[in-house]
């Protein structure tokens, strides 16, 4: 289970900071709504990683089942 948490938090980690990155190059800043879509950004790079660890987990799964 471990294996599977470990990467939940790479993905988070290294989509953050891709996220971060390219998202100081296309925004300038001094846009309120430059908050609300760093916000929502941010909330779908988690959602999203949980979904690609428990898509590993359910691979590992059905290789153990065959």
């Amino acid at each position: 289970m471990s294996k599977y948490i470990s990467i939940f938090f790479l993905t988070v980690m290294v989509s953050v900071i891709l996220f971060y990155i390219l998202g100081s190059v296309y925004m300038g800043g001094g846009d309120p709504a430059e908050e609300a879509v760093f916000t929502l950004g941010t909330i779908i790079i988690i959602l999203l990683s949980f979904l690609i660890s428990q898509i590993y987990y359910l691979i590992n799964l059905i290789k153990k089942i065959e």
